[in-house]
């Protein structure tokens, strides 16, 4: 099931959205859950309850808590760096207030169904890639982790250091292995000793990548080229 939900001020807006998605899902047998919200508070109400959704249409111009803030409370106060965000506003000049909270998409209003159509596309292609799974072994125990939990590898001599939303593991391994593993699921090897999830780099820049959890990590010179390469095509993909 795939969660969907929108939060507008205006109730127009929602259910033309929501009928938008509707459609397209029934024509296309996709499963989907939409929920409607009417205010930033409701909808951080709800997400603070422990639920979550993989695709949020947010409107920016919201009465008292506006979708400013409430993507800045979600990526930061609660941590979720995976919910996909789109937000929708009739003004522009927005841009570098929302650099912070990487949103997927900006719409313009009017809304237009074929540009909803392509955001749902792209976030549920999106989740797919984050589906998968890390295997490792510690001894003779084999150990899985979700790969959209996991936000760096660390290479600490014959041990790698796997650094998750939840902590860190250490085992016996090779980062190229590592690499071998994740590399189809938005990971770049930007140094001999680092293999990071793009989707939770909070800043990129030409020597260094700064990760959500503020860990700063350096990009090697003779990686940079590439990392840069990879960087612009998930920003074209419209990754985050």
């Amino acid at each position: 099931m795939f969660r969907i939900a929108i939060c507008d001020d205006e109730s127009v807006i929602c259910s033309q959205i929501e009928t938008i998605i509707m459609n397209y899902s029934a024509e296309h047998s996709l499963s989907v859950e939409i929920q409607i919200f009417y205010s930033g508070e409701e909808l951080c109400r709800f997400l603070k309850s422990g639920e979550t959704f993989d695709l949020l249409f947010l409107d920016i111009e919201l009465k008292l808590l506006n979708g400013i803030e409430v993507g800045r409370r979600i990526r930061e106060d609660m941590d979720n760096q995976l919910m996909q965000i789109v937000y929708i506003s009739g003004k522009e000049g927005y841009y570098l207030d929302l650099f912070e909270v990487r949103p997927m998409h900006f719409l313009p209003k009017p809304i237009k169904a074929d540009e909803i159509i392509k955001d749902l596309r792209l976030a549920m292609k999106l989740t797919d890639r984050l589906g998968g799974t890390f295997t490792y072994k510690k001894g003779q125990e084999t150990y899985r982790v979700a790969v959209k939990d996991i936000l760096y590898f660390e290479s600490i001599n014959r041990q790698v250091k796997m650094v998750t939303v939840d902590g860190e593991e250490l085992f016996y391994g090779k980062l190229s292995n590592v690499f071998t593993q994740v590399s189809k699921y938005y990971f770049i090897h930007i140094h001999k000793s680092y293999i990071v999830n793009y989707l939770y780099i909070a800043k990129f820049s030409y020597e260094e990548v700064t990760m959500s959890n503020n860990v700063i990590l350096p990009i090697s010179q003779s990686r940079r080229k590439a990392a840069r390469a990879l960087q612009i095509q998930y920003e074209r993909e419209g990754v985050k």
